[in-house]
């Protein structure tokens, strides 16, 4: 079987997080891959490393047609016969292809729509695009997969009708030990972690004000990985709330696992979530979790057994998990414990690579 994984690769986070893990599933199982890209950026990088060289297209919109008559010709070349893609400029450009060369899609719903920031032209643009991209996945027939049963319910009546199935993300297991301590992550103050791009829906904001809280100790640091359009109205946010110099924003690390190997708690304070690589792999490295009660947040995790669930946007309940965690090292090491046996169980990279080999035979017939 011959498949193309194709995607934008312009940022890097969790789809390409999940992009990076099917090539090595699909590699240890003796199936020739193809990744097809729009953007020679962090996404490419990586794939070389792993000895995956991508075909990169050029991901200019008024070469639409142009870019897609070249997929076609990069897909009939390879005889690829599945294109595993993700995310509304894929979808649309592999449907424009479809009409010069015949081919099974599957397709990967990895989180709600989320406003783009930018201008209102680009903001109707993106509005445009996604109406598009649901369109064309009807009319293709693609098999859908969701990374959580929130996102199947949520796309129920769009996608009715066509090959639907959950499949949940998975990775690897880790070894905290591999991994050198950050020193950002200073051993005299508990170091709580974000990791992800500084964007609303993330609800960083959350956490800078749970650190203003009257009974938070003043050991208590934010770190904060990633990077986006709210880098500084986050640092206004910590120098109005009294904290800026507890609130470190660290930027994008490639060395992202140090970071959360060696945090006394990972926070996943979002507005609503997927099923975030993040997340899955803190649960590896058997850190503890404190997180919103939303979307794959809540599918993946049982508060009180492998993590601290919170309600989203309460930055009083998330404050008062943070000082649960502080004052009691038990239980954190109780938590991070049941957290990674959960994730080798349910969450394992060959599980997930194993259910989209199926999914792949299925949408060939």
């Amino acid at each position: 079987m011959r498949v193309a994984i194709c995607t934008v690769g312009e940022l890097f986070g969790g789809v390409e997080r999940h992009v990076l893990g099917m090539l090595a599933g699909l590699a240890k199982r003796g199936t020739d891959v193809l990744l097809i890209l729009f953007d020679d950026g962090e996404l490419a990088a990586q794939a070389r490393a792993l000895g995956a060289e991508p075909v990169v297209l050029s991901g200019n919109n008024l070469k639409l047609f142009d870019t897609a008559k070249r997929l076609a010709t990069v897909l009939e070349e390879r005889t690829i016969r599945v294109v595993h893609l993700h995310g509304y400029k894929a979808a649309v450009l592999c449907a424009l292809a479809r009409r010069r060369y015949p081919f099974a899609i599957v397709k990967t719903e990895h989180g709600l729509p989320e406003p783009m920031a930018g201008s209102r032209t680009r903001a109707w643009r993106d509005r445009f695009y996604r109406a598009l991209e649901r369109f064309v996945t009807r009319v293709d027939g693609a098999s859908v997969c969701y990374v959580t049963q929130d996102l199947k319910g949520y796309h129920e009546r769009a996608h009715a009708g066509l090959r639907a199935t959950v499949i949940p993300n998975g990775v690897e297991s880790m070894d905290r030990a591999r991994f050198p301590r950050p020193g950002e992550l200073r051993a005299d103050r508990f170091n709580a972690l974000i990791v992800g791009r500084l964007d609303l829906i993330k609800g960083h904001h959350v956490a800078i004000a749970a650190l203003q809280d009257r009974g938070m100790p003043p050991d208590v640091h934010l770190c904060i990985v990633g990077d986006g359009p709210r880098r500084d109205e986050l640092q206004e946010l910590a120098a109005r709330h009294g904290v800026a110099e507890r609130v470190h924003l660290l930027g994008f690390r490639r060395d992202v696992y140090d970071y959360i190997a060696h945090c006394d708690a990972l926070l996943m304070p979002s507005l609503h979530e997927g099923l975030s690589y993040t997340l899955l792999e803190a649960m590896a490295l058997g850190v503890p979790i404190i997180a919103s009660r939303v979307g794959g947040l809540a599918e993946v995790l049982e508060h009180g057994a492998d993590a601290i669930l919170v309600e989203p946007n309460r930055p009083a309940e998330l404050a008062h998990a943070l000082r649960r965690l502080k004052s009691d090292a038990s239980l954190g090491a109780r938590l991070g414990a049941r957290a990674q046996a959960v994730q080798r169980a349910t969450y394992s990279l060959d599980a997930m690579a194993d259910r989209y080999l199926g999914v792949y035979r299925e949408a060939l017939g």
